[in-house]
């Protein structure tokens, strides 16, 4: 059974819904960078364009599980 007042209280803000779109934004202009290494980079530059993509995808799955933990 539901709770009538659980629709009526607001979302707290929280640091994840405060930073939510700005987080988004720069994780994706990092990921842009990072592809760009990973393609138009020489050897050094693919390496950390591949890390750099692999740390940004760990990022959002950790972030994902902070936002709707409540964090």
């Amino acid at each position: 059974m539901t709770d009538r007042d659980d629709a009526a209280r607001p979302t707290p803000k929280t640091w994840t819904t405060t930073y939510r779109i700005p987080i988004a934004v720069g994780s994706g202009l990092l990921g842009l960078l990072c592809a760009w290494a990973l393609v138009a980079g020489g050897t050094t530059e693919k390496w950390v364009g591949g890390i750099g993509l692999i740390v940004l995808i760990a990022w959002v799955f950790v972030f994902q599980a902070l936002y709707r933990r409540g964090y």
